[in-house]
């Protein structure tokens, strides 16, 4: 891979991207080389799914091999020195002959530096290194002619720059990141044919200075698309490895519907998953694939996910009450299954009391829909760098699932805000993130995503505006005895409980007034359903086993934070159509008195 050349010199060699004799570039690799060849960056950080497997030629096949095995033989096959460096291993080279070259140099800068390098071995603290690779890069600029190509390629380096505050980094941090800025930034870096190539999961893990400074460019290697799975699932390792079996003999899908099917999983993990299958013996089935899928993103985003398939036959039909809601996710629902998603929504926020069922209507929206859902959990990490890379796999795996709905439940706690402090600034960076990846219009009608939250006060401001989560739709409890006879009934379906005649009248005409939930309507059921086992009658509850229920019920939860998370909901909300009739026509200041006043006695 050609790099810039010196001023005056010969034409550089052939770019990868010109090169018949290679396989061509693709996305990340593209652009890597087209901003390497433009000669204006000596310093690149590679970064995103680097754990993952790489296309090169092999004959008159392919083969898919590891990222450093790519960079050698794809991107810098024809360069006189690559070098590697990790704080495991110290510098290493890419071949024995560049080596034995790199130490015949040393051992003439031993002679004059009066070291014994070439004898007792190169430092492997990089703050040590540092200085002697500074000398022969020097050394390559007088050598032009016998070291035609430079590369420096650090794997790890948030070991050496990691994120942290200046005040929190030590000494050798801190000459490491300004080896690597004076590297980038220097005028003969500029004119030579160096490169210096760092190698992370997450860019986040690094130094923001360094991710700051003009000098350096970043390129981010995302999952690979459904056009790259495909072409890795026919060359013909999949074959080999069920003994040159045909598909038909082991899979009930084709390696096309496969490559469908796998979206979110890197190479590597698809190479798992069928040899896991094939050596096991067991077939390659629609469920077996869903089953899978699902273990392999919850294990790559280290169970901080949960990844849901839609469930056949499960729709908005199956929630009770909450009607204007199950209007406009409807139109939505119309929107995605005929592909109009130029005009779909970035997100949609879902505010309600405890208890009011927003995880259940979003999952029967998802299912009607017939898309995935991600669901997110807290991320976080006491740990240093652990939060930002948890939040750069999980919006890797997001990108290449689309379209997926990603569900985010107490989104205010998990969002975050840009003020928080304490934390060496990682919640500001996970929030700008958030922000950033949400409000990307590109993924328009690929990601939708969802949050739910008691407290919609308390989610960012940034993050309700439009072209993130611009539609507000508030969930209610019943609003009277029609809306608490439909809960009773839709639920006790579910439960397979008979509500005869009887108990249907008591129901309206006893608790037709109560504000109850969905959670509070199965509870009062289950209590009903188990006095009536427990007296022998199986599933037939009868009034007396309800009426038991209901006068032993008691809602433990506070009725003034019941109140507040009520009213938040109604001031989230930006469209009159989604309110209950009470809360409509209401004065919105007054509303906000009632909701400080609620909040300051909740506090007390």
């Amino acid at each position: 891979m050609s790099h810039k050349p010196a001023p005056l010199a010969a034409a550089p060699a052939q770019s990868p991207v010109e090169s018949g004799s290679l396989l061509p570039l693709r996305g990340w690799a593209l652009e890597l080389a087209r901003r390497w060849n433009g000669g204006t960056y000596s310093l690149f950080v590679l970064h995103g799914n680097i754990f993952d497997l790489f296309p090169v030629q092999a004959g008159n096949g392919v083969e898919y091999v590891e990222l450093q095995r790519f960079l050698v033989r794809r991107l810098f096959p024809q360069r006189s020195c690559l070098l590697f460096y990790d704080i495991s291993e110290g510098l290493t080279f890419g071949t024995a002959d560049m080596q034995k070259r790199f130490f015949e140099w040393l051992e003439i800068y031993d002679a004059v530096e009066n070291t014994q390098f070439h004898q007792a071995g190169l430092p492997r603290e990089f703050i040590r290194l540092a200085p002697l690779l500074r000398r022969f890069f020097l050394h390559v600029a007088d050598h032009r002619e016998k070291w035609r190509g430079i590369t420096l390629i650090i794997h790890f380096p948030e070991k050496l720059i990691p994120a942290t505050e200046e005040a929190g980094a030590s000494t050798e941090e801190r000459l490491n990141l300004v080896t690597l800025l004076k590297w980038a930034a220097a005028p003969e870096m500029a004119t030579l044919d160096i490169g210096i190539l760092l190698v992370a999961e997450s860019a986040a893990e690094l130094n923001p200075r360094l991710l700051q400074n003009p000098y350096v460019a970043q390129v981010r290697i995302d999952l690979p698309d459904a056009a790259e799975r495909l072409r890795f699932l026919q060359s013909g390792w999949a074959e080999a490895l069920a003994g040159n079996r045909p598909w038909s003999e082991w899979s009930d899908l084709t390696a096309e519907e496969l490559a469908n099917r796998t979206a979110g999983l890197n190479l590597l993990r698809i190479r798992h998953f069928v040899a896991e299958a094939v050596r096991n013996g067991t077939r390659v089935t629609q469920e077996h694939v869903s089953a899978s899928k699902k273990r392999l993103i919850e294990e790559f985003c280290q169970g901080l996910v949960r990844f849901k398939d839609p469930k056949p036959g499960v729709s908005l039909d199956w929630v009770a009450t909450h009607r204007a809601a199950k209007e406009r996710l409807r139109e939505l629902a119309w929107l995605i299954k005929n592909a109009k998603t130029d005009v779909l929504e970035r997100g949609i926020l879902v505010p309600g009391r405890v208890g009011v069922g927003k995880s259940f209507l979003i999952d029967c929206f998802a299912s009607e829909c017939g898309l995935p859902v991600m669901e997110m959990g807290e991320f976080r990490s006491k740990w240093v760098g652990d939060t930002e890379r948890q939040q750069m796999r999980i919006l890797l795996t997001i990108r290449a699932l689309g379209p997926v709905i990603v569900v985010v439940d107490e989104a205010d706690a998990v969002f975050g805000t840009r003020e928080a402090e304490g934390d060496s600034g990682v919640s500001g960076r996970v929030f700008a993130a958030f922000a950033a990846h949400i409000g990307d219009s590109s993924l328009r009608g690929r990601e939708l995503w969802v949050a739910m939250t008691s407290r919609p006060d308390l989610l960012a401001i940034d993050m309700k505006r439009q072209g993130r989560f611009g539609l507000c739709l508030p969930l209610f409890p019943a609003q009277g005895p029609d809306d608490v006879l439909e809960l009773f009934q839709t639920i006790a379906r579910v439960k397979k409980i008979e509500l005869r005649k009887p108990i249907l009248n008591y129901i309206r005409d006893t608790l037709g007034d109560r504000p109850l939930t969905g959670s509070d309507v199965e509870s009062i059921l289950i209590r009903a359903k188990e006095r009536a086992v427990l007296a022998g009658r199986d599933d037939q509850v009868q009034r007396a086993d309800l009426e038991t229920a209901v006068n032993s019920f008691i809602d433990p939860l506070d009725p003034n934070l019941l109140a507040l998370q009520e009213l938040a909901a109604v001031l989230a909300c930006s469209d009159r159509r989604y309110l209950p009739e009470r809360y409509r026509d209401q004065d919105r200041g007054a509303l906000l008195d009632q909701f400080n006043r609620c909040k300051l006695h909740w506090v007390r």
